[in-house]
Parts: C-alpha cells; structure tokens; sequence
C-alpha cells in the first residue's frame, strides 16, 4: 500500500529529505521488530533476526540524526559507518554491509536520482554477498539481489520516487518466494527473516517522502519525547541502571512506558521471556522495583554515572599530562577475549587466561562498537577472539579492519569450544601458529546444550511447542523432552561414543540444587568409567552445557 500524498514527479532527493526517509525507515524497523522476529525459524532464544537489525541501524541513525550534511552521499556514509560499529549478530552485520555497499553506489552525489539510488541498491548487493563465505539463495541476499537487478533496470525510465515504488514491489516479492529457494523456510511455513527485515527497511524509506514533518526517533536512539519524567529531579549525570528481568510477563514496549516515569535513555530488548533493560534514573531502586513486578531480576548494574564523569575527566588529564610511546603502552605477547554469559563461565575462563570477558552471547549478541572497545583494554598488541557463539562469528571478523592490533578469530560456535581451545593457548608464542593450534583442538570436543522452545515450529521432523525443552547437539535440536535432566540423559546417549572418557556440565543459573545433585547421581550411575567434572556456570538461557571429549 502506497503512501498518502506521494508525489511521483520528484526526480531528486536532497539530505534533509533523504535523512527523513531513514528516520522513517528506523521507526518502520522498531514497529515490525517482533514480526520478523517471529520468523525466525529455530525456536530456542537467541539473537533475533528483527531485534538485531533495529538496533544495527538504531545505531546507525544515531550517526545521522543530528548531522548537518548537504549531500545524500554523506549522510549515506556516516550511516554506513555507524551500522557497522553498531552491528549486531548475523542480520546486522549483513545489514551493515548493504548500508556499506549503498553509500558506496551513491558516492559523493549531492542529491539522490533515480540512477544514484539504483546505483546504490546494486552495490548494496554486491557487498552483501562478499562479506558471506558461502552465500544462501531463499534468505537477505537474494531480496537485495533482485532489488538491485530490478532497479538497475528500470533506473533510466523512471522518477527516484517511481523507481523506489517499483524497488518495494520487488522485495515484496522476493520475500514471498523465498520458501521455495529455502526448504526449511517452506518446511516451516515461514518467509526469510532477513529478507523480510531488508523489505520493511525499503517500505520504510517510501513512507518517509511522504513525510513532511520532522520524524523523532523513540528512546533507543536518543529520543526524549512523550516521556514523563521531570528531567529536572534527576541528578546532573544520574545513575546508568542495567538489569535483565527473567520470565519476563511484560512486553519491551509497555516497560519502556512505564520506565519512562522515573528517566530517560530507555532501552528494553525482549528475547522470548528474556527482558534487557537499561535506563539513566535518578533513583534506581524504583526501576528495579518495578521490574519484580513483572518477574525475576538478575545481572543487575548500576553505575554512579557522575563519578563516571569525574573518573573520565580524570583519566584524559593524566593522558595529557603523560607522554608515552604507543610501544610503551602496549606489552608484547598475546591476549584472549572471550564472549560468555555467567559469572561461573567468566570466572572458568579468566583462570585459564583470558585477558577479557565480554558478556554477550545467545539472545545478547554484542555489537562490532562493544567487541572493539573489549580488544582495546587489552594490553596487548595481538589478540585473540573467541566469539564462543555462530551468531557472533561475523560481527568479531569485521574487528579486524577497525584497529590497528593483530587480530584473529577463531570461529568457536559453542562454550565447550572456546574452553578447549584455551587448552592449548600459549600467550608468548607465534600468533599464527598460536592460533592454528587452538583451531586445531576445536575439533576434538562435542558440544551439548540444554534450553527451552521460544516459539512453535517444525524443524528436522519435529513437531516443537512453545516451552518444550530442547536439547540440542552442536546446534542441532536431537531431543524434546518435559525436563532438562531427562534431556540432558537422552542426549548423552546420542553424544557419547566408545573412545570418550570426558563429561564436563556447565549448569545454567535456572537449575535447582536438587536437580543438579540428582543429575550428578544419574551421571555416575550411567558413565562409571568416565570422568566428569560439574562447574556452575550461572549461565543464563542454557540449563547445561555439556561437553563430551
């Protein structure tokens, strides 16, 4: 459906107009934020498709919104620059590159043509699949590759508000076949998440020419409207107060609204009935108050932001103050950062030498900003990255580019990875050979993990209800059972073999003592022969992690 009052004779966009449309396009995101979520084909909670290109291009927008840029060309690359600090999980790293690659085709242009845009949308394309090792046909890329073809075509003939018309056809479309290049997609009856995403960004942009009052982005991105609170009771600076609320029985937008009585700069994410809430608040025991009313509070954080202040200020005088070489600064060997979720994992990692622990991982995929910022508080001049999750894979690779230590990373998908590979880890030696090695011993361990379905689905032949425990074999759903002890039985059963003789169990902070030392119990009785070691992870999302060696 068309926009009211859309004028198809425009044949030029400036950067005020152009910068409107991507305001739009952000808030059009946020709006279909769970829809496309609910697309997501595998069930357990994890990095949403929809969640994680919002705040890709939340992020991005935060480059732009105030910008006084004249031409679509820079507004186009701070955009661009900002998705890619901002990406976030596989979706935003994919969206960040199309950003990339449509700056890229809009160049230095000072206003956006038809030709500029199609010329945008092409390259868009094109970065995309670079960036993917193996490119997918039925997901994101397809969309953005037959959005670029068609409006390649059809760039000559028609006004830039025609063209985007026919460009949001396009993706319309694409979307709608997707499950017949994809099986798992028609398997589940579902069209791609990613694409869908890529379609509602396009909708977004033709929404916005029709616009002509000033867009204000929603509290993610710095917006202070309809809220209130009385900024003036709040302290100078406040207090920076994180939390996530679990079993959460409110939705994200509902708990921004009523967040908004006691401060600003409100963020609420929800991932299944995970809910992760950060908020600037003059007294923050009233935040927290509000959240156990809707469920149970963990990771809670909070952080005197005036004494932030003071200590910032502090440290740049000392900078001024001290002239020290960048080789001073920087010892030499070899430093590790590990993405985990649990304080029991952090700890676990740290004693086999870690230098950095980020928190993140499934449903909390950290950005490229939060990896970079990790690495550089690093006293080394090389590091090593364990993203310990698939979803973070790609978002740890584009780190590279952004600084000047030597990085590598070795793509572990699981926990169990990334703790064998420190193994082998050898801080003073040869980066290269360093890193080969730990790759090398990723091999040798199997991973297992206990969690919930998030959603209904059928994947694999399985018929999956919403709540049924998963246990799943180096991200494989192989069992469905009532009980994560039940599930973590039956699935050693498929994962041990006659040459293993390790069983180590992470426990997640949702298992009971009880069912912890019944599980131990069971454990002996069944692998008598075998060592098994239990450390308490306090991981969130997982009840075990298991590792089989």
């Amino acid at each position: 459906m068309l926009p009211d009052s859309l004028n198809k004779d425009i044949k030029q966009i400036n950067s005020a107009k152009f910068k409107q449309m991507l305001l739009v396009a952000t808030n059009t995101l946020k709006e279909v934020e769970d829809e496309i979520n609910d697309l997501n084909i595998f069930p357990v909670p994890d990095g949403d498709t929809g969640t994680n290109m919002y705040l890709t291009l939340s992020n991005a927008i935060e480059e732009i919104e105030f910008t006084t840029e004249d031409s679509v060309g820079a507004v186009a690359n701070k955009l661009a620059m900002g998705a890619l600090m901002g990406a976030r999980g596989n979706s935003g790293v994919i969206l960040s590159q199309l950003l990339r690659g449509l700056a890229d085709g809009i160049g230095n242009a000072k206003l956006l043509t038809a030709e500029v845009l199609a010329n945008g949308l092409q390259k868009a394309s094109d970065k995309a699949y670079q960036a993917v090792m193996k490119p997918v046909e039925g997901t994101i890329l397809t969309v953005a590759k037959d959005v670029g073809k068609k409006a390649k075509k059809l760039a000559s003939e028609l006004t830039v508000v025609e063209l985007l018309i026919e460009v949001v056809k396009e993706a319309e479309k694409s979307v709608a076949n997707t499950p017949n290049l994809l099986h798992t997609l028609k398997e589940a009856d579902v069209v791609d998440a990613g694409g869908k995403g890529y379609q509602m960004f396009l909708t977004g942009l033709l929404q916005g020419l029709s616009s002509d009052n000033s867009i204000i982005i929603r509290e993610q991105v710095g917006a202070k409207s309809n809220t209130k609170v009385d900024l003036s009771q709040i302290e100078e600076f406040g207090y920076c107060t994180e939390f996530i609320v679990k079993n959460a029985r409110v939705e994200a937008n509902e708990f921004k609204e009523i967040l908004s009585e006691y401060g600003d700069s409100i963020i609420a994410v929800k991932s299944g009935d995970i809910l992760k809430v950060h908020v600037h608040a003059g007294h923050p025991g009233s935040v927290l108050e509000e959240g156990l009313k809707y469920g149970q509070l963990t990771r809670i954080k909070i952080e005197n932001m005036s004494e932030q202040h003071e200590e910032r200020l502090r440290k740049e005088i000392e900078a001024e103050q001290v002239d020290v070489s960048e080789e001073q600064k920087v010892v030499g060997g070899i430093g590790v950062l590990a993405v985990a979720a649990g304080e029991g994992l952090e700890v676990i990692f740290k004693k086999l030498g870690v230098a950095n622990v980020l928190l993140g991982g499934q449903s909390m995929n950290p950005s490229i900003q939060d990896l970079l910022e990790s690495v550089e508080e690093i006293n080394t001049n090389k590091v090593i990255i364990l993203p310990n999750n698939k979803n973070v894979i790609s978002t740890a690779e584009q780190v590279k580019e952004l600084t000047d230590k030597e990085i590598e990373v070795i793509p572990t998908r699981t926990i169990p990875q990334g703790v064998t590979a420190m193994m082998v880890f050898n801080p003073e030696g040869d980066l290269q050979e360093v890193t080969t090695e730990m790759k090398k011993e990723v091999d040798f361990v199997k991973t297992g993990e206990i969690t919930y379905a998030v959603r209904d689905t059928k994947i694999n032949e399985l018929e999956i209800n919403k709540g049924d425990i998963l246990g799943l074999i180096e991200g494989n759903i192989e069992v469905v059972s009532s009980h994560y002890n039940q599930a973590a039985l039956d699935l050693l059963e498929d994962m041990v073999e006659a040459d293993d003789s390790l069983i180590t169990i992470y426990v997640g902070e949702e298992v009971s003592s009880e069912d912890k030392k019944e599980l131990i119990h069971n454990l002996e009785e069944v692998y008598e022969d075998f060592d098994i070691e239990i450390y308490d992870g306090y991981q969130p999302i997982y009840y075990y992690i298991i590792s089989v060696e």
